[in-house]
């Protein structure tokens, strides 16, 4: 065997029995079967902060407080989600309130909420519509999800569809 190929052994190695780092977001859940990809838990004092933006692509919507824009799925009912198994969450991770708090000023009061999720986790809600964030939104402002599979859509500051 090379010399090469054993640095390279050692090092693939090393990395696979390195421990993870852990970090705290509130846009990625733990699923009920474990972790979501590239997801970290939720701290008990950690606060969901959403807040208005304007998308050039489909006008007003909120985000997160990384600036990422949550969507709602034309499938769940008022204050109940059906993105539950992994293969949703995955993709479509909820934005979870840490003892149902969160930060909203720019919104209205009355719209906002939160819902138990079955694994007992709170998933804050506008107008009753359950919100996640979307996976394939590279970066901050991105719209990529709104209209995917004709069911998924950036929510407003009013909690209905984005539009411009």
């Amino acid at each position: 065997m090379s010399r090469f190929a054993v640095v390279a052994l050692l090092v693939c190695l090393g990395a696979c029995s390195a421990p993870a780092e852990e970090t705290t977001s509130l846009d990625a859940p733990e699923a009920a079967a474990g972790p979501v990809a590239g997801s970290s838990r939720v701290l008990p004092n950690d606060i969901a902060t959403l807040q208005v933006e304007e998308s050039p692509a489909v006008g007003a919507v909120v985000a997160d407080r990384e600036h990422y824009t949550l969507y709602f799925t034309v499938q769940d009912g008022p204050s109940k989600s059906t993105c539950l198994e992994p293969e949703c969450t995955l993709v479509w991770p909820p934005l979870l309130a840490a003892g149902g708090k969160f930060e909203a000023p720019a919104l209205d009061a009355q719209l906002l909420g939160t819902m138990k999720r079955p694994d007992g986790t709170e998933q804050v809600t506008i107008a009753g519509k359950p919100v996640y964030r979307y996976v394939d939104d590279e970066q901050a402002g991105d719209t990529t999800g709104h209209g995917v599979d004709d069911k998924w859509f950036a929510i407003s500051p009013t909690g209905t569809k984005a539009t411009k």
